[in-house]
């Protein structure tokens, strides 16, 4: 080899130090700072808080049912419920609360309930006037608490805990004017026994339902018990409309 090719000819150290380069560079350009398009039913509206979050829209009714998803689930778990109400005649809207992308913010568990009201009030602003709101976990802790001050038709809370990282609805519980369901499992101790206290602490019209097993969440629309605890929500919805609320 020729003093001029051995010139030319790229050291390893010269190598690597390429490789890392390219590394951090992809770094930079990772999926969190990627903007992800908007598909056809994707919107962006804002938490009470001004915090930038990502919701779905799913078909067309009177009644829009909203969900609010369970940790570490984001609004994707919703995703054939949604349609299950759709092919009921609800429309239905999912979201992501903060720090869970692509909505803006961090994991803030007990600012959540500011997504749910965002929620609503962009709902509103597109016409919207009856709601039900559907959460599981630390989503049904959200819904109970806002719907303490909310005209809406119902709530229904799936495996939802008295209180989670700050988030709190043992003092909004007694406020909740409208219909109420509560969901647990047998074995899932925890959320069965603040099922129980959410439920005493409540006012009618309201009913507790506790399934065998320990499915927590959104869990229970599409485990053993799936056709039971869907016909539920659907006799509920309807329970909501009939009476007036």
């Amino acid at each position: 080899m020729n003093l001029l090719a051995h010139a030319l000819r790229p050291s390893r150290i010269m190598i690597v130090s390429l490789a890392l380069v390219a590394l951090v560079a992809l770094a930079a350009c990772s999926s969190d700072d990627v903007a992800v398009p908007l598909a056809p039913d994707d919107v962006e509206f804002s938490a009470t808080d001004g915090t930038v979050l990502r919701g779905r829209h799913y078909g067309n009714g009177d009644v829009t049912v909203v969900l609010a998803h369970m940790l570490p689930s984001d609004q994707e778990s919703w995703t054939e419920f949604a349609g299950t109400l759709n092919a009921e005649g609800y429309a239905a809207f999912s979201f992501n609360f903060r720090g869970f992308k692509p909505s803006q913010g961090d994991k803030d568990i007990d600012q959540i309930d500011k997504d749910l009201e965002g929620a609503l009030e962009y709902l509103e602003g597109q016409g919207v006037e009856q709601f039900v709101i559907i959460g599981a976990s630390m989503g049904g802790t959200a819904a109970l608490k806002v719907a303490a001050h909310r005209d809406i038709l119902g709530v229904v809370a799936l495996s939802a805990p008295s209180e989670i990282q700050g988030l709190s609805a043992e003092e909004d519980i007694a406020l909740v004017s409208a219909a109420k369901l509560f969901f647990s499992s047998e074995d899932d101790r925890s959320a069965k026994r603040s099922a129980g206290e959410l439920y005493n602490a409540s006012t009618t019209p309201r009913l507790l339902e506790i399934f065998i097993g320990s499915e927590h969440g959104t869990d229970l629309l599409y485990g053993n018990h799936a056709q039971g605890v869907q016909d539920r929500i659907f006799e509920f919805l309807a329970f909501t409309q009939s009476s007036d609320q």
